[in-house]
């Protein structure tokens, strides 16, 4: 694992807020008001795209728990709740196709009800150890399953259900994985390019924490764009791009503008904005 700083550990949920269709991610979290944390905004980014939001919880949460925080955070759709153990298990067993159809089932009526798709999280606490190798399967095929669907997925693992030899399966069958850690969230590392390997979620997650007018200056970058150029379009001086494009150069922990580049075009992979 690769500590993102405290900064970039206080905004990882907000990056879930904006994940496109076709994500699978998946979460390790230590207690349940993590949990909430961490699945709220990423529901909140579903409703405001227009997807229709569903939550298998864990049985740490109750219904009137969810729906108390769901009604502040998604206003005007709600969540739909669902006990994950009911789902999930089938006499105390996990059993993969009534899962599957449960998904595609509210997938389908997503759609039908003319919502741009579906924001779902399920929890996997649930776990015991005759059900790992059928679970990581399950897992594996729904990040292939969902990759041209509009569709987002967010597993969330308890920690004291997790062995560490887990954690690792699980997060190679998800595109990106997060875990929180002594009240730290920490990206896991997937992909990326060159001696650093940075993935999605990090990536996102670095340019998430440029200010606004940062954020105004790399997007010029992006667009090739010379440092003259955008001081006339932002109404600001050219040395004053330029210390703009030092601070984002230093806040992205790069040492050029085309990694800074590079690594806006990695975030943008997973991010709508």
């Amino acid at each position: 694992m690769r500590s993102v700083g405290p900064v970039a550990s206080k905004v990882v949920p907000s990056v879930l807020a904006g994940v496109k269709h076709g994500s699978h991610l998946c979460a390790f979290y230590e207690t349940k008001d993590d949990l909430i944390d961490l699945v709220l905004p990423y529901f909140t980014g579903g409703a405001k795209r227009g997807d229709a939001c569903v939550w298998m919880m864990p049985d740490s949460v109750s219904a009137e728990e969810a729906a108390l925080h769901g009604r502040a955070a998604v206003a005007e759709s709600g969540i739909e709740l669902y006990a994950g153990r009911k789902i999930y298990l089938k006499d105390s067993h996990f059993e993969r196709e009534p899962v599957v159809s449960f998904w595609n089932e509210k997938l389908q009526q997503a759609l039908d009800a003319g919502r741009s798709g579906l924001s779902a999280s399920g929890d996997a606490f649930w776990l015991q150890p005759s059900d790992w190798n059928a679970f990581l399967e399950y897992e594996a095929d729904l990040t292939k399953t969902i990759a041209y669907k509009p569709i987002t997925l967010l597993c969330t693992y308890p920690l004291s259900a997790s062995k560490s030899g887990d954690i690792f399966d699980v997060a190679c069958a998800h595109h990106f994985a997060i875990a929180k850690r002594k009240k730290r969230w920490e990206v896991i590392k997937g992909w990326g390019w060159g001696e650093e390997r940075v993935e999605p979620l990090d990536a996102a997650n670095r340019t998430l924490s440029l200010s606004r007018r940062e954020r105004q200056v790399l997007d010029g970058l992006i667009e090739g764009r010379l440092s003259k150029t955008i001081a006339n379009d932002l109404g600001i001086s050219a040395r004053t791009v330029e210390v703009h494009r030092a601070r984002l150069l230093d806040r992205l922990n790069v040492r050029t503008t085309a990694e800074a580049v590079r690594l806006a075009t990695l975030a943008s992979l997973i991010t709508s904005g």
